[in-house]
């Protein structure tokens, strides 16, 4: 799709983003919560203030991709550079790919990731890596086609939000 620019949004994008990403917890629920958790709507909806608060706080650590049609934004993506012990070069990582479903299937999430790949290898790592779903099948099918291979199990440890402020 040639008429879609993709670009890296910043606190003045945080209504859009905001929006995106509500769209996307409401179809997989919120990171970073049990799944009885995910999917309430307290934990589902980012508020624009939200958004500042994190996009301020992400700053310098993880950049987000708007791709914008002319009409609206039609998806995100977010990629984490991090210094880290295995390597002299930052760990990258795409922590969230959403593609609004009426954008989907044409080639606008081909494009987020290629323009988040190239930003890692300007930083200089060696390697993007993604964490989806075990049940995404649709996504798994998508990063392979990407050239992704699956290399690692993942393993989570939630904790109650009194043990995380502790």
């Amino acid at each position: 799709m040639s008429d879609v620019t993709i670009r890296e949004a910043g606190v003045r994008d945080a209504g859009v983003s905001a929006r995106l990403f509500s769209e996307f917890n409401a179809l997989l629920g919120a990171d970073g919560l049990p799944e009885e958790e995910a999917h309430l709507p307290q934990n589902v909806n980012v508020s624009r203030e939200q958004m500042i608060s994190r996009l301020e706080s992400m700053e310098s650590v993880e950049a987000t991709l708007i791709a914008e049609t002319p009409k609206e934004a039609a998806g995100l993506c977010c990629l984490r550079l991090v210094p880290y012990i295995g390597q002299d070069v930052p760990y990258a990582e795409v922590t969230q790919l959403y593609i609004r479903a009426q954008d989907q299937r044409n080639g606008i999430g081909a494009r987020l990731l290629q323009a988040a790949e190239a930003k890692a290898q300007a930083a200089g790592a060696t390697c993007v890596h993604i964490i989806t779903g075990a049940t995404n099948l649709d996504a798994q099918a998508f990063y392979r086609a990407q050239g992704y291979e699956t290399d690692m199990v993942v393993f989570d440890k939630y904790f109650s939000r009194e043990q995380a402020h502790a």
